[in-house]
């Protein structure tokens, strides 16, 4: 190491020196050679030190910058926000996600009150929360509805402890609302299987009963004479039996194993003819807004057109007075979950929107629940359970039906659909319903007046007809007459028969004695699986109760009919 000795180094040093002296009069100069050369050892040694303690700390400030920036933006860009709040509840520090939760920039939150961010109902909770997170000095947790001007609420959880110095905690704030709507959907979907069993049986019962009363009023029809006023009460009756059969499927959509029977269809179709098939006789005007090039789905017609039915007679009795409902229909590709249940694909948006007065706040959250209802018994039409069923309907098409609403300003619904870019084929020409010969039909049905009202129906079509109330009894007739040469042509089989045996037991006893012969299951579980696959269980064809003559003629058509063009 060499020393500066310029004039103004060597004036520096002597001064330092007489401070030195002063401060440490026992310090003195090196008198000799020797002296100086380890003085100057020792300084150089300790430059050095100094050099290397200096680089030291470079290094580690540079390290502590890295971990810094890396703590940064780990803290900003967490998925849950972050807060520091005082003991009023006034926010000191905040990451970005908090920031973005709240909808407000981060420079504007600080020393802004965290509970002017929530709904106006949970401010006392959140109050109170407060309080006990400053007193109990252990973590505390509670649930509040953030409101963002221009944007939906949303559910956040708040889990809060003090910090060390007790003057201020830390807070961490989550997102739920999409755990609170997969909630929500799970509990409606529970509560609905809780009801599917005796909802079940009640369409059953009264399918029989619908059965009864069509075939009865078509016998009684074909007996009245032409523009008699008989005729057009019977007429008036079979209008009322169509709509009781309309809302005994909506009954099976409660029931279990009630999974819709999924076809390639043309949604732009369903939507149309549904929506206004809901506003035919009313003042109300729809307007459709359909897209030219609408994607089909894979859907249950049936189903999919009770719910635009559902969600547009809401429409209509939210405006009694009249006005517009507006539906429309667009393709949609989802590229990420950004819709709370459904995964990434291509799916039909419908958004069906009316004019109403809108549904209040507090009721937003309750509409799909089976258990909750605005109408009033006795006063309004219907029982609340229409949008119930639309939710169960769309959860087992793999859909999602969401709601927004202001009040006095009205209602969209959305209705998300998986979706297919393939076209729909055209339906093959429908079979012949008459049938070119008479035929021998063996009836199997519990139920004495469906069973006696179906072979009159039979009678009068031309068919030789016996029947039976159990599936024993039907397997043994059916044997008989083919051990007496007087086979029957097709085999009628109710599927459930209580305390016997019912028809899908008693198709394979059938099977066994004839592999030709020809069944056609009945049932008033029109999503039971047998009816939704009928020869996968040995069945050549199903009917679902209640069903009209026609019908009954139609089907029988269909199974018989390869046999009659043979014999000609």
């Amino acid at each position: 190491m060499k020393l500066d000795i310029s004039p103004g180094a060597a004036e520096l040093r002597r001064c330092a020196e007489k401070r030195l002296a002063k401060q440490h009069p026992e310090l003195r100069p090196p008198q000799t050679e020797t002296d100086s050369r380890r003085l100057l050892h020792e300084l150089e040694v300790h430059q050095i030190e100094l050099e290397m303690q200096n680089a030291m700390l470079r290094e580690s400030g540079d390290r502590m910058e890295t971990l810094l920036e890396k703590y940064t933006e780990l803290y900003d860009f967490a998925p849950v926000g972050f807060l520091t709040l005082d003991g009023e509840g006034a926010i000191q520090e905040a990451n970005l996600t908090a920031a973005g939760l709240l909808g407000i920039e981060r420079s504007r939150l600080i020393k802004r009150r965290l509970g002017l961010c929530m709904a106006t109902a949970d401010r006392p909770a959140f109050a109170a929360f407060l309080t006990r997170v400053f007193e109990s000095q252990v973590r505390e947790f509670c649930e509040v509805t953030l409101l963002t001007e221009g944007r939906p609420p949303v559910k956040a959880r708040i889990e809060a402890a003090v910090a060390a110095a007790g003057q201020e905690c830390r807070a961490v704030l989550e997102d739920i609302t999409a755990h609170k709507r997969a909630e929500r959907d799970r509990l409606i979907l529970n509560k609905l299987e809780a009801t599917g069993i005796l909802a079940g049986g009640i369409a059953h019962d009264f399918n029989n009963l619908l059965t009864v009363i069509l075939l009865h009023i078509d016998l009684a029809q074909m007996q009245t004479p032409p523009n008699e006023e008989l005729a057009g009460h019977l007429k008036l009756v079979e209008k009322a039996v169509g709509m009781a059969r309309s809302l005994t499927h909506q009954l099976i959509t409660f029931a279990e194993g009630g999974a819709p029977i999924r076809k390639p269809t043309s949604l732009s179709g369903v939507v149309q003819a549904s929506a206004q098939a809901a506003v035919s006789g009313s003042r109300i005007r729809c307007e459709l807004s359909l897209a030219d090039d609408l994607w089909s789905g894979v859907v249950d017609a049936e189903q999919i057109g009770q719910v635009i039915r559902n969600v547009v007679l809401n429409a209509r009795e939210a405006m009694p007075a009249g006005g517009v409902v507006s539906v429309r229909a667009e393709n949609r590709v989802l590229a990420s979950p950004g819709q709370a249940t459904l995964p990434p694909g291509d799916y039909v948006r419908v958004s069906i929107a009316d004019q109403g007065g809108g549904i209040a706040e507090d009721v937003l959250p309750k509409i799909f629940d089976p258990y909750f209802s605005t109408k009033q018994r006795g006063d309004q039409k219907g029982m609340g359970l229409g949008l119930t069923i639309c939710h169960a309907i769309i959860q087992k098409h793999g859909g999602e039906i969401s709601v927004a609403s202001t009040t006095g300003a009205g209602t969209t619904f959305h209705i998300h659909l998986p979706a297919s870019r393939k076209a729909v084929g055209k339906k093959p020409a429908s079979l012949p319903e008459a049938l070119p010969r008479p035929a021998r039909i063996l009836v199997m049905d519990d139920e004495e007046a469906v069973r006696q009202v179906i072979g009159m129906a039979l009678t009068r079509m031309g068919y030789e007809v016996e029947l039976v109330e159990d599936g024993q009894l039907a397997v043994e007739v059916y044997q008989g007459a083919k051990g007496q040469k007087r086979r029957f042509d097709a085999v009628l089989l109710d599927l459930t028969v209580r305390g016997g045996v019912g028809g899908q037991e008693a198709i394979q006893a059938l099977l066994k004695i004839d592999r030709a012969v020809k069944a056609i299951v009945m049932s008033g579980y029109a999503n039971d699986p047998v009816l939704m696959d009928p020869a996968r269980y040995g069945f050549k064809a199903a009917v679902t109760k209640p069903f009209d003559r026609g019908e009954l003629r139609a089907v029988l058509a269909r199974v018989l009919e390869p046999a009659a063009r043979k014999a000609s």
